[in-house]
């Protein structure tokens, strides 16, 4: 069977049990982050275009992005789905295939879907103007009334489904890169969408990053939630292309068999986490995944969202997933971990700090920060090319 690289990860993180402690990772000086980089909303602005992008002159132009599971767009069904300021619609036909398009009548551009809906067509309701689930347009009322070219079908946007996730954007798998074959090894297209939330988090965004990143606050912030099922600061990471793998020990890897490959779900020892670049978050559980899509609005706000996936043939288990989610998304996440990033937020806000310190436990975000940054010069240095 194949096996996603985590198992290496997890093999390198129960060798470091064997080193005492205070020998794993001798001090050498923090990496620092200049505050200014989360409080600053002209650097923000940076980041937003160079890293995510968006709609540019009526076509999307963006890093692909993670933005529905699957499962929620049955045949002849469509929802729309706000991204980066912009809303889609997605639309299945009877047929399963999926269509993206700009949510904007062609007509005065007024929304033409609000809420998820099974149909054969979509009908503008401010003039009546129909489109079919492609986004071609059927019908206008007293079409007589328009010459050809301005009847135009709906924008069409670039969608791909992968991993069983629908994707803005195009070419996914050259987009992961090497952590594509993680992916579908997990299976993760074997996973139904359980349960997702939405919020507006008053902190920046790559806060939340590092939080994921992080297995050094564990004994700390997750005390008495999650904390007994981990070992205490033991995690490692590491660059994939212009992603971040990481793993997290859980305490049963203290006493894991010597073969490895030999253990049925190696998420009972290990707890895998991905940064797809540049805001997309992704954790298996030991029987889930939580998939959580970040996008800065400004310095100090960023639009969240977490889907939580489940196997397909373990859908019946209702009472089960909904602990889980309870636990996961209503107390780790929002009561401990982005409480925390908020609170982060607000130190920096008063002007207390000049910089963020990462010391030797926190390793990976140092790795996120590197590609950030080597990423931002780059994309400085073509626009000063386009410019000359």
């Amino acid at each position: 069977m194949q096996r996603p690289d985590h198992q290496r990860l997890i093999e390198d993180l129960r060798t470091a049990l064997r080193v005492p402690p205070e020998k794993r990772c001798p001090a050498r000086p923090a990496f620092r982050v200049p505050a200014d980089r989360y409080t600053s909303d002209a650097h923000c602005a940076r980041e937003r275009d160079m890293l995510f992008g968006g709609m540019r002159a009526g076509r999307w132009s963006g890093t692909p992005r993670m933005i529905a599971a699957s499962s929620q767009v049955a045949p002849g069904s469509c929802m729309p789905v706000d991204v980066a300021g912009t809303s889609i619609i997605l639309a299945r036909n009877a047929q399963g295939e999926l269509s993206a398009m700009a949510n904007a009548c062609r007509h005065r551009a007024s929304r033409l879907l609000n809420e998820s809906c099974a149909a054969k067509a979509l009908t503008c309701p401010y003039h009546g103007w129909t489109y079919d689930l492609s986004g071609k347009l059927m019908h206008v009322p007293h079409g007589e009334s328009f010459i050809a070219d301005d009847r135009r079908d709906l924008i069409k946007m670039p969608v791909a489904e992968r991993h069983g996730m629908i994707w803005l954007g195009s070419d996914i798998a050259r987009h992961m890169g090497g952590l594509d074959a993680d992916f579908a090894a997990i299976k993760m297209d074997q996973s139904v969408l359980w349960k997702s939330h939405r919020a507006e988090l008053k902190c920046n965004w790559k806060l939340v990053i590092e939080a994921f990143l992080d297995g050094y606050h564990f004994r700390m912030l997750h005390r008495d939630t999650i904390y007994k099922f981990f070992l205490d600061a033991t995690a490692i990471g590491e660059s994939v292309d212009q992603h971040v793998r990481a793993c997290t020990a859980r305490r049963p890897l203290r006493d894991a068999p010597a073969d490895l490959s030999t253990v049925a779900e190696l998420r009972n020892l290990g707890t895998p986490s991905y940064i797809l670049f540049p805001g997309t978050i992704v954790v298996m559980h030991p029987d889930f995944t939580s998939i959580v899509v970040l996008h800065p609005l400004s310095a100090s706000k960023t639009d969240y969202e977490h889907f939580m996936l489940v196997p397909q043939d373990r859908v019946g288990e209702a009472e089960h997933w909904d602990k889980s989610w309870k636990l996961i998304e209503e107390v780790l996440f929002q009561k401990e971990d982005l409480w925390a990033c908020e609170q982060v937020q607000q130190g920096l806000a008063a002007g207390t700090t000049d910089a963020l310190l990462f010391g030797e436990l926190e390793t990976a975000v140092r790795l996120f920060h590197n590609v950030l940054d080597e990423r931002m010069a780059q994309t400085a240095s073509l626009a000063n090319l386009r410019a000359v």
